[in-house]
């Protein structure tokens, strides 16, 4: 078994920003892989915790995805593909 054929994982780093154009508190992403590789187009799905959807859309070409903070508890989860998916809650958001 050769070492060099290591897996990557997804992460996912997310954090709350003040739009000050609308007052309204965003929470901004950007998503990658532990080899240090960006992750453009990728899925993005924001759920409430009664799993409805919230929020869907793909990451940018730079990796980024943003959208208003909604009310109560949510969760975001990253989408790249079998084998390439993360979830985390907003109390993950910093």
């Amino acid at each position: 078994v050769s070492l060099q054929a290591r897996a990557h994982y997804p992460l996912l780093n997310c954090e709350f920003t003040e739009n000050e154009q609308s007052a309204t508190e965003q929470v901004f992403c950007d998503a990658g892989f532990s080899d240090g590789t960006k992750a453009p187009n990728v899925v993005m799905e924001v759920f409430s915790e009664d799993d409805e959807t919230l929020v869907s859309g793909h990451t940018d070409a730079t990796a980024k995805f943003q959208f208003d903070r909604p009310e109560g508890v949510f969760f975001i989860i990253m989408d790249a593909g079998p084998g390439h998916v993360i979830e985390i809650s907003d109390e993950e958001v910093n």
